[in-house]
């Protein structure tokens, strides 16, 4: 008889206790009708509403469940890497805690890669979203494809399915500024996707703010190209030239057609222009040297306070 594939579930925790009970009764329900064996690792990233005593009720009662308990929050993606670590299935499935990707999809991944995909993504087709998070986050993605090697799709979450082959390699990612998505992109292989309907967030609300979100964006930048650099060095070139060309201007007006040299204004104008730029390119400069600095501290990306139900 050949053997079932085993699904391993990563799901990284943070926030309403609630949702981790529904979360795994909606899991069981979508296996429910496939023939596999599976294991949900949910890895509790040190959420202060009572999940990880959820999720060790849950590991009590059912041996497929895996806890994963991490010593303080180090952030969403450092919880997926934390989970894909510890997953050993032929088909690791990561999705986040909060219902909005719908477990009942999996199957569908799951058939998609099947037909040859090591990689499959679920593709949102209408993000419950208001307006002004739709028009960031479309003006992110077009600013991200520019300053990274990889299209940045912002119909693209973390919902996906990867092969055995696929989480070997990223088992040995230590990079300091782990971003899944960019690392999927980085290995390169031909992605499958599935459409999917992404709901409404049931319980609370998003843990990223505006400015968590920037924060994103720059360090997506930064941590996989040095195109924001190239992108400065155009604007000083660019910069120049025109201070060149208005020097020049200013000099034939005064010899040639005897007008007097602009005043305060254009003098003032000038510094603020060349000073923000000046500012911005250490800015970004400043940036880079700090992930030097992380990198070359080579602390673990997580720690990992307790387990239950992984070896």
């Amino acid at each position: 008889m050949e053997d079932k594939d085993l699904i391993s579930i990563v799901t990284p925790v943070y926030g309403d206790k609630k949702l981790v009970r529904m979360l795994y009764d909606r899991i069981l329900m979508a296996l429910s009708n496939l023939d596999v064996d599976f294991e949900i690792i949910m890895v509790n990233d040190a959420c202060p509403y009572g999940s990880g005593e959820e999720i060790e009720n849950l590991a009590k009662e059912d041996k497929r469940v895996k806890f994963i308990d991490l010593s303080r929050n180090f952030g969403q993606h450092y919880a997926i890497k934390a989970g894909i670590d510890n997953a050993n299935g032929d088909w690791v499935v990561v999705m986040d805690c909060d219902l909005q990707d719908n477990p009942e999809d999996i199957p569908r991944l799951y058939a998609k890669a099947k037909e040859g995909y090591n990689v499959v993504f679920g593709k949102r087709i209408n993000r419950k979203e208001s307006f002004l998070k739709k028009i960031l986050s479309k003006t992110a993605s077009v600013i991200g494809s520019l300053l990274t090697p990889y299209k940045v799709d912002k119909q693209q979450g973390n919902f996906c399915m990867l092969s055995q082959k696929v989480v070997a390699e990223l088992k040995q990612f230590n990079e300091q500024n782990f971003i899944f998505s960019t690392m999927i992109a980085w290995l390169g292989y031909e992605i499958g996707w599935v459409e999917i309907i992404q709901e409404e967030r049931i319980i609370g609300c998003s843990g990223y703010n505006f400015l968590k979100g920037f924060k994103h964006f720059m360090y997506l930048s930064i941590s996989n190209s040095n195109k924001p650099l190239v992108f400065a060095a155009y604007c000083a070139f660019i910069m120049f030239f025109l201070c060149f060309g208005f020097v020049g201007k200013l000099v034939f007006d005064y010899w040639f057609l005897s007008k007097p040299m602009l005043g305060w204004t254009s003098l003032m104008v000038s510094i603020f222009l060349i000073g923000g730029l000046l500012f911005a390119y250490l800015s970004i400069l400043g940036l880079y040297i700090g992930q030097i600095f992380r990198a070359t501290k080579s602390r673990p990306l997580y720690i990992i306070k307790r387990k239950m139900n992984l070896d």
